[in-house]
């Protein structure tokens, strides 16, 4: 039976890639070129690779560049993707919390990004997945998990969030938006997505839910699945990481 996170990816893939701008990743690429250069990375392993763009983005930068998503769907469009630019990406469909089934190579880096592993709504099944991750390294190897500061997003009780909106040329309409359920240990994220092409308009609501995850309770969890200096960041600029004040939650460690 496919988890509600798996169907959510599996039916939002052929829109995934219009919501997030590339901007993003031009953004980020200083951080990460950062940690693996310090790391002597040169086998990368995205381990949430959604359709591929930071695993594309990483073989562009010379690295050895594989992604993995538990999304079948997810796992095909990355392909499309990577095939319709030419890069050379292996994509596989795998659970982040049996990489070692999926992968009989270790890797110098295994990232998580995305808020992907807050899908994971229980303690255990979260430190499975980043036992999975710590096991599919190599010794010395180093890990990067990125999600959401929720904390934080609840704390402020902000619920609606205009995430993407664009009109092409011949008049067809892209807008989504984010309206958040707030519940006691879990966020439910409702993605709203209105499109029109050809002046025939399409309304459809995807929801997905988050474990919120404080900052020092994925440290803890990450020391308890053996990862070793750990340090948290508040974005991909090496902010100091404040719990009121940090949109992202970065952790680093290594094996």
């Amino acid at each position: 039976m496919k988890s509600r996170s798996t169907e959510f990816y599996d039916r939002f893939a052929d829109k995934y890639d219009v919501m997030i701008s590339d901007k993003r990743y031009h953004r980020e690429m200083p951080f990460f070129k950062s940690i693996f250069r310090k790391y002597k990375v040169k086998s990368i392993l995205d381990c949430s690779c959604g359709t591929g763009s930071h695993a594309m983005k990483f073989s562009e930068l010379g690295f050895e560049a594989t992604g993995c998503d538990i999304s079948h769907e997810m796992v095909e469009k990355a392909k499309r993707n990577a095939a319709s630019r030419g890069i050379n990406v292996d994509f596989v469909q795998a659970d982040f919390k049996k990489l070692t089934d999926a992968f009989d190579k270790k890797f110098d880096c295994v990232v998580c990004l995305g808020s992907s592993l807050n899908h994971e709504l229980k303690d255990k099944s979260m430190l499975s997945a980043l036992r999975s991750m710590y096991n599919a390294l190599r010794n010395k190897g180093v890990v990067i998990i990125q999600t959401r500061n929720l904390p934080k997003l609840i704390k402020e009780k902000n619920r609606i969030f205009p995430i993407h909106f664009h009109k092409e040329p011949n008049g067809d309409i892209k807008l989504f938006i984010y309206a958040l359920d707030f519940h006691q240990a879990k966020v439910t994220f409702n993605v709203i997505s209105f499109l029109e092409f050809n002046e025939k308009p399409k309304f459809e609501v995807n929801s997905v839910d988050y474990s919120i995850v404080f900052a020092e309770k994925l440290k803890a969890l990450m020391t308890e699945a053996g990862f070793k200096q750990l340090k948290i960041h508040g974005d991909f600029e090496f902010t100091k990481f404040s719990n009121d004040h940090s949109e992202d939650i970065i952790v680093i460690g290594t094996k």
